[in-house]
């Protein structure tokens, strides 16, 4: 029976309890990036579950390699056994942990299943699709789960297989804390003052630094492991040396913290230059439906048509539920008018809203079915959603997915149709169709409505809001008012506009204009009078120009009567009151939509109550002042008063009658105020200036190239202070000096490749060229010695012979090592470390055969 001897079985145990100690550590930094990570993607969901699935993720990944390392100890088998081990983990916690609403009912669980099989790669875009917080809804907690798995399994693996690429498990640790950085919301968190010092997006300072600190934490503290372990196996060899001093130790310790501290004040003295570089971007604000928004015709310039034909009496929506609980049902919101017609801003983002709301306080439910009237993808909602709509139906699904809604207003659905959907013509076509059916829960209109009101009367405009060369008209009608800046007077220029103006909704009295001049007729009596379709420019520049003309015309005293002059319908003069806003100074946006039972009634517009009809179908202003509150503000005019046309020196009448028919011929409109042209030339566009898009395109390129070459500046740094060294020992001028600095530079190449040299005081340079094993050492030693101590210099060309030493020394050690270890090599700074140590460096820890 073979005898172990107890020293060999003391030193097997302690190797064992190292290197079990070395794992822990890096386990246990593990814990902490996840945990850190965990606070990163934080703001994403707001839930607590964020915690769970980052616990979980972790020790999934962290058991996966644990089982793989014992299973199959190679480096490709044991990779194989982790993806494996890490696949089937995911699969048994992806439904309790990231898909809990399909944990109930049972039968649910398959679909949960799928939904965490397909969310590895459609989870993304969900979760940047949806408004945070996301909280737990549908499978949005699954990208999530992915990253702390997968990035938790491959710096586990690195960390229980120990060796020199174990240090690369810091860099899938710091990945993770990137997710909630990279897919997070994008406005930056609040600055932290410190007396006059200002930190802005602190939150995302604190975990970039973070992540750096604790990287660098573990990695300082696994280097000082292994060089324990290493002075501990070289004590307990046959030669004993003295340990390094104090003094040395301390200074080694000092330049880390030096390092360290460094690195960190550098990255948080250059935040406050970087935030304010440009605005924060993350890939939620790449990723957006408004695609789909700016392929659609404004839904404004098709408002005539709700009242031609039969559309005027055909179903648009069926509403019911609380539907007196709101004032007005939104349809689209345009807040942005090129000229030609007003739309939706190119910057406005839409993002789908989480889950389904309960009715709470402040809340009322309505429920919505498409008519046969209607299609597209504008969704009629109440304002103020309290979450996502549900959607009933055998498209329910589809409905959900595609549903979107802006933070600024309005909400789009982008679900695309099939064959096998009932309405006609449905394939392809994208938004609600006839018989979708959905109920939403939104926010009542409470006091705060009027609040805002009161605060947007009170409130002062500002200068220089429309330029008046482009819009002369509505300028000098605006000034012809004399009325103040303030919201108190934009809301009597609105009422002027609507009590001067004429409803009119087409140019021709025929038979797709019957039933609308009918049902005004029968409500009080009406008169058809023409007016042109369209809101661009010229078209609203026309009618200021006939209001500010016959406003001249009938003098300052006149009747109010004798004011009326503009025909048009809720098109024009909602155009019209939004541009007189902007004019003031005001914001100011234009929606369509209908009234609810809850809205003050306007005549010549109908009320949806239940089954609304285009006859319900109107457009409205809302306005607001210094970011506050939107206020709502009606613009249809009046439709009782005739107009009374006035030529230029005429005396007005002082009772203007009634015309019994005041239908006329019908009129070619002029080139300039139809709805597609502008009588303003088309703006000349540069060819050779550049476009916003290109500039954007520039600057995204010069700041990933600066970047980049930030981030490549310590190498080249590294690199070039190497080589410029090594230039100056080869050639300093003088033989001796070049072959001691062919020593010199022998030394450094050992240091940066891991070979120890015994450098003890007293040593000498034969004993410190045999403690490495390499004959070039020697050998170099031999000459160095018979150059410095020769009683006659060397020869030139016993420098050269000692730098062609070194050289095939260095080809030598590039032929023995991997491609990784050449390049850590290369870039390492072991080399100028080492000599701000008095004190030499480690014993021999590693040692190659002396080849003769």
């Amino acid at each position: 029976m073979t005898r172990i001897d107890p020293a060999r079985r003391g030193r097997a145990v302690r190797t064992g309890s190292e290197e079990a100690g070395l794992v822990w550590w890096g386990l246990a930094y593990l814990a902490a990036a996840a945990a850190l990570a965990a606070f990163a993607a934080w703001p994403i969901h707001e839930s607590w579950r964020v915690w769970l699935v980052a616990a979980v993720g972790a020790a999934v990944g962290i058991g996966s390699a644990a089982l793989a390392r014992r299973i199959a100890p190679g480096a490709l088998g044991g990779a194989l056994v982790t993806a494996a081990f890490t696949a089937l983990g995911y699969l048994l916690v992806v439904v309790p942990v990231a898909v809990p609403s399909a944990l109930l009912p049972l039968s649910g669980v398959a679909r949960g299943l799928r939904d965490g099989i397909t969310g590895v790669v459609l989870g993304w875009k969900q979760v940047l699709t949806l408004e945070p917080p996301l909280g737990e809804y549908q499978a949005v907690l699954v990208p999530w789960l992915v990253v702390v798995t997968v990035c938790s399994a491959v710096a586990a693996s690195l960390i229980v297989r120990g060796g020199r690429v174990a240090p690369v498990a810091a860099a899938p640790a710091i990945a993770m804390s990137v997710y909630g950085i990279a897919f997070g919301v994008g406005r930056v968190s609040a600055p932290i003052r410190f007396g006059e010092l200002e930190l802005p997006a602190a939150r995302e300072v604190v975990i970039g630094v973070a992540s750096l600190a604790l990287a660098a934490g573990w990695l300082i503290g696994r280097s000082r492991m292994l060089r324990a372990r290493a002075l501990a196996r070289a004590r307990a060899g046959t030669v004993t040396r003295s340990g390094e001093s104090v003094w040395m130790t301390l200074r080694r310790n000092a330049l880390a913290v030096v390092l360290l501290v460094v690195a960190l004040v550098a990255g948080v003295a250059a935040s406050p230059a970087v935030a304010s570089f440009g605005d924060r971007s993350t890939l939620r604000d790449e990723i957006e439906p408004s695609i789909v928004v700016q392929r659609q015709q404004s839904p404004l310039a098709k408002y005539r048509s709700w009242f031609a034909g039969d559309a005027y009496d055909t179903t648009v929506v069926k509403v019911s539920g609380d539907v007196g609980s709101f004032d007005r049902l939104p349809f689209a919101t345009l807040d942005t008018f090129d000229g030609e017609v007003f739309g939706v801003d190119p910057a406005t983002r839409y993002s789908r809203l989480p889950g389904s709301a309960d009715r709470g306080a402040g809340t009322a439910e309505i429920s919505v079915e498409i008519g046969e009237g209607y299609s597209g993808v504008w969704v009629p909602a109440p304002s103020g959603l309290a979450a996502s709509p549900v959607f009933v139906g055998a498209r329910a699904e589809r409905l959900a997915d595609g549903f979107h809604a802006a933070s600024t207003g309005g909400a789009i659905e982008v679900a695309e149709g099939s064959a096998t959907d009932s309405a006609a013509g449905s394939a392809g076509a994208v938004g609600l169709m006839p018989g979708d059916r959905y109920s939403v829960v939104a926010r009542i209109p409470d006091a705060s409505a009027d609040a805002a009101r009161e605060a947007f009367a009170s409130a002062a405009g500002a200068d220089g809001g429309l330029d008046p060369e482009e819009f002369p008209s509505l300028a000098a009608w605006v000034e012809l008012q004399e009325v103040p800046r303030t919201g108190a007077g934009y809301l009597d220029l609105v009422d002027r506009l609507r009590d001067r103006g004429y409803l009119s909704h087409a140019l021709l009295d025929d038979e797709p204009a019957v039933r609308w001049i009918t049902a005004l007729a029968s409500d009080g009596g009406y008169s058809f009078l023409p007016s042109y379709a369209g809101h661009s420019r010229a078209r609203i520049e026309s009618l200021f120009a006939e209001l500010g003309d016959q406003q001249r015309r009938a003098g300052a005293n006149a009747d109010e009567s004798m004011l009326i002059a503009g025909e048009g319908d809720d098109e024009q003069f909602a155009v019209a009151a939004a541009l007189v806003a902007r004019d003031l100074g005001f914001e100011s946006r234009v929606v369509l939509g209908m009234r609810l039972p809850g809205a003050e009634p306007v005549p010549g517009i109908a009320v949806c109550e239940s089954d609304c009809t285009g006859a319900a179908m109107t457009a409205w202003v809302e306005v607001r002042a210094g970011g506050g509150g939107w206020v709502a503000v009606d613009t249809t005019p009046q439709s009782k008063l005739l107009p009374t046309r006035i030529t230029e020196g005429e005396q007005p009448p002082k009772h203007p009658t009634v015309p019994d028919d005041a239908r006329t011929e019908p009129i070619e409109p002029p080139r300039g105020e139809s709805a597609s042209t502008d009588s303003a030339p088309p703006p000349v566009i540069d060819p050779v200036g550049p476009t916003p898009v290109t500039g954007t395109i520039v600057r995204s390129i010069v700041l990933g190239v600066g970047a980049l070459a930030l981030l490549a500046l310590p190498i080249l740094a590294m690199l070039a202070a190497k080589s410029t060294r090594r230039r100056s020992r080869r050639h300093p001028g003088d033989p001796e000096l070049g072959i001691v600095g062919a020593w010199e530079e022998l030394l450094d190449l050992y240091a940066d490749a891991g070979i120890e040299v015994d450098l003890d005081p007293g040593v000498s340079r034969a004993t410190a060229a045999l403690s490495t094993g390499r004959a070039a050492a020697v050998a170099l030693a031999v000459s160095v010695d018979h150059a410095v101590f020769a009683p006659y210099p060397p020869e030139p060309e016993a420098a050269v012979h000692a730098w062609e030493l070194v050289d095939a020394e260095r080809e030598a050690l590039r032929g023995e090592e991997r491609a990784f270890e050449r390049l850590r090599a290369a870039l390492t700074p072991r080399s100028f470390l080492a000599r701000l140590r008095r004190r030499p460096r480690l014993p021999l820890v590693r040692s190659k055969e002396i080849t003769q």
